[in-house]
């Protein structure tokens, strides 16, 4: 059981990390500036990863009902048993084909097609290598002296350590996933950003220095006649993060031509106001 927690949590703290690098590249600025912690990429992962890992649990439900009775009926039809296994064994090759031919249409989404139908080709060939070996095994009590005394062709036996192997392989295949995954995630979730800009979180930072934030497109800076103890005043900003005593700021006018993130850290002299629309 522990094995299996520890690595649910690496899946989610690299799902969590892809996730925010991707949305941080996107923007302009480098994720490690942000200085996260390991329980803000898990968090930050469960979101994305609840429909997925919920796809994934119903998946090995059917598999643990289904594989008995699968398993018990190929032992009674040969034909039919050497059908069913050469057709799984064969997914390695056809699943992989039949979504490169499906996504043509969408050519966007064999980044994420490719390592998720591998994944898939690789669990249905083991899943029929398995079923093959453990029939096969069964039947031998029921051989006939002739059978014995000929000489026997090689049989698959599914022993320990090619568990071992494709359980090795499974997990690379999964992790390849999630990070594509993931990368789709985080892109989307910034450009999900920049189309509803005028929703975020605007920041007005008043400031006693100059903070030459004027030549930001969509920044409005303006100077204060007031004799307070703030002469300059910059509107126009919108909120991305907030990490490690930092502001993430991005510029009303943000384009992806020209990415820019202001990294605006607090200190004395400087006022933020946040205004929620």
């Amino acid at each position: 059981m522990a094995a299996q927690v520890s690595l649910l949590a690496a899946l989610l703290f690299y799902f969590g990390w892809r996730r925010n690098q991707a949305f941080a590249d996107y923007l302009g600025y480098s994720e490690s500036q942000l200085n996260s912690s390991a329980q803000r990429y898990v968090l930050s992962s469960i979101p994305a990863l609840f429909d997925p890992l919920l796809v994934a649990a119903g998946l090995a439900l059917v598999w643990r009902i289904a594989n008995p009775f699968l398993e018990c009926e190929l032992q009674r039809a040969r034909k039919l048993r050497q059908w069913v296994c050469a057709g799984m064994v064969s997914a390695l090759g056809a699943v992989p084909l039949c979504t490169w031919l499906f996504l043509r249409l969408a050519p966007g989404w064999w980044e994420l097609g490719l390592p998720a139908s591998l994944t898939a080709g690789v669990l249905l060939a083991c899943w029929g290598a398995m079923l093959w070996s453990r029939s096969r095994e069964n039947e031998e009590p029921n051989a006939s002296p002739d059978e014995d005394e000929a000489p026997r062709r090689p049989r698959l036996v599914w022993s320990t350590s090619m568990s071992l192997y494709v359980l090795g392989l499974v997990i690379v295949l999964v992790f390849w996933t999630a990070g594509t995954f993931a990368d789709i995630q985080g892109r989307g979730a910034a450009e999900s950003l920049i189309a509803h800009l005028d929703s975020r979180t605007s920041v007005t930072v008043f400031s006693d220095n100059d903070l030459h934030l004027a030549a930001e497109a969509g920044v409005e800076p303006k100077v204060l006649a007031s004799r307070g103890a703030y002469r300059f005043r910059y509107q126009g900003l919108k909120l991305v993060a907030y990490s490690d005593g930092k502001l993430f700021l991005i510029p009303r006018g943000w384009t992806y031509d020209h990415p820019k993130v202001i990294v605006l850290p607090e200190q004395t002299g400087i006022r933020v106001e946040y205004v929620y629309p």
